[in-house]
């Protein structure tokens, strides 16, 4: 029998919370499986991976998903996030599959560029397994976390090459060809019936 949708929505609004309050890598850890292991992926190109060092490859376990996290609030650091509305998600309660889209502004630390984004996420939910006696049961958490952003004005933020027009023209051009950002390209058109997403890949 399929999880209830508010049992699915529920797990999904307290990350959503903990992301938009700008919360710490162990409270973020607290939202996902111990087991079964989780999985997180932000997909792009390996050859970004000198700049951009948590894109393009697997972390995995606990120890590696807090090092994806650690890892990115080292390089990038990201202010008023905000997520569509729970009517526009992709929810697949079978899979227990929910797919969405947030907007956040993202610095590069160390060159101090920064771009308004829109990013996707794909969240696979499980029932947290617990690693001992007390912590059996622990209910709906993230097992695997994917992420699709825009991974070209990441790479120009990371070259201090975002200012001017003709920057932030190349950016809005690059997004809209992978069909990550603008309003006009819906999630639930980027989504086949089998939740597959048809952007750029790791």
């Amino acid at each position: 029998m399929p999880t209830p949708r508010p049992a699915l929505l529920s797990s999904i609004h307290s990350l959503i919370s903990a992301f938009s309050s700008g919360a710490s890598t162990p409270v973020i850890l607290a939202h996902f499986t111990t087991s079964p292991a989780p999985l997180v992926h932000e997909h792009g190109s390996p050859f970004l991976q000198p700049s951009l060092p948590f894109i393009g490859r697997d972390f995995t376990g606990m120890t590696g998903v807090g090092e994806y996290f650690d890892v990115l609030a080292q390089y990038l650091s990201y202010s008023d996030m905000v997520f569509e509305d729970e009517d526009d998600w992709v929810v697949d309660p079978q899979n227990l599959t929910i797919c969405l889209r947030g907007r956040a502004q993202f610095t590069y630390k160390r060159t101090g560029d920064s771009w308004l984004e829109t990013f996707m996420w794909r969240i696979t939910l499980s029932e947290d397994l617990g690693q001992s006696e007390p912590d059996v049961g622990q209910g709906l958490k993230v097992q695997e976390y994917r992420v699709w952003s825009d991974t070209g004005a990441a790479l120009l933020a990371s070259r201090g090459e975002l200012q001017g027009e003709k920057s932030r023209k190349y950016v809005s051009d690059a997004a809209r060809a992978d069909g990550v950002l603008g309003s006009d390209y819906p999630v639930k058109d980027k989504l086949g019936s089998g939740l597959s997403f048809g952007g750029s890949s790791g």
